[in-house]
């Protein structure tokens, strides 16, 4: 049963997250477009219709957007006698008579069908940065098929399917304050625990700063034994290391006495040389084994006598080098002399 619970959820799961990203872009673009539409003054249906013309040319509906409005002011500026507006308009062959009585997408296409009939492109190039702003150049290839272009290009969003009611998008933008809303309020909550836990949270803050401020200072007094507990440290490391560089001595003689005791395993005379030669080496190897011991002791009660205790230990690996390279050397002598009595 709770496998099979198991399944259910994640089968629903499956369900719900494509139908939550939908509603999610749903509440984004309806309410971008709704948003939108209140702010130019054009219909949602023809602003969905725009977008898509837009976007097939190149553009955006950022720059769609600014570029509607930059139009607008200057119908406006024209309207109440700017100089300069009116000699834009009237570029194109257009009075403000012309263009006051229709609607901002009507408005738009009737532009949009005069800058197409300029023949010289930095002319068309130039109206449409004097009526459109800064987004005119960005909207010239959608301006360049004239109103027939236009409706064409809406035409193909209907076909499509592309169009967006104004029902759908207002209630897309209602959705999208609702989640605003409920997100605010999440926030809001968020910031009322914070509120709870700011005091004892400062006071936490002051003491760990004042602690921190307090081991600075102990610090700063106190160098000379932050540098000998350095010392000390290092001293411990060396130390560790020396033994274990002291084990890998030992097996390897180890290694190199079982290979030798198998050479010479059926000369019962050679045991005796062999037995002696060990004799000779464990008695200062037991004794460097003792020392590096002690030395581990040593190095934990004065931190100042690791360096000799080291030397020490060095001098008695150089001795154990002697000893043992002078024995074989006598034992290849023999050998080489074919005296395997001595």
């Amino acid at each position: 049963m709770r496998d099979v619970g198991l399944r259910i959820v994640g089968i629903g799961t499956a369900m719900i997250t494509p139908l939550l990203g939908a509603a999610k872009v749903f509440s984004e673009m309806g309410d971008s477009l709704a948003k939108m539409s209140a702010r130019t003054g054009v219909s949602v249906e023809a602003l969905s219709e725009l977008a898509f013309a837009a976007q097939q040319s190149g553009a955006d509906m950022d720059s769609l957007e600014v570029g509607i409005k930059r139009m607008q002011r200057a119908i406006v500026e024209a309207a109440t006698g700017s100089k300069e507006a009116t000699e834009t308009l009237a570029a194109l062959g257009l009075t403000v008579a012309d263009l006051s009585g229709l609607s901002p997408e009507a408005q738009l296409k009737l532009i949009a069908e005069r800058i197409s009939k300029i023949e010289n492109p930095t002319v068309r190039a130039a109206a449409a940065l004097q009526l459109f702003g800064r987004s005119g150049t960005g909207l010239l290839p959608l301006l360049k098929g004239g109103a027939a272009g236009l409706e064409a290009l809406q035409e193909e969003a209907r076909r499509l399917g592309l169009t967006i009611s104004t029902q759908d998008a207002k209630a897309a933008e209602k959705f999208h304050d609702t989640l605003s809303a409920l997100w605010q309020t999440v926030k809001r909550g968020v910031f009322a625990v914070g509120a709870a836990l700011a005091p004892t949270l400062s006071d936490l803050a002051t003491q760990v700063t004042d602690l921190v401020v307090r081991a600075t200072a102990w610090i700063k007094a106190n160098r000379g034994l932050i540098v000998s507990a350095l010392k000390l440290a290092a001293a411990v490391v060396a130390g560790g290391a020396a033994l274990v560089a002291l084990g890998y001595a030992v097996s390897t003689l180890g290694s190199i006495f079982t290979g030798l005791g198998a050479i010479i395993g059926g000369v019962g005379t050679a045991l005796s040389i062999l037995g002696a030669i060990l004799g000779a080496i464990l008695s200062p190897l037991g004794l460097v084994i003792t020392a590096a011991a002690a030395l581990g002791a040593y190095l934990l009660w004065a931190s100042g006598a690791g360096g000799k205790a080291l030397a020490w230990l060095g001098e008695r690996f150089q001795d154990l080098k002697a000893e043992a390279l002078t024995a074989w050397q006598g034992i290849a002598d023999a050998l080489a002399a074919g005296d395997t009595a001595k």
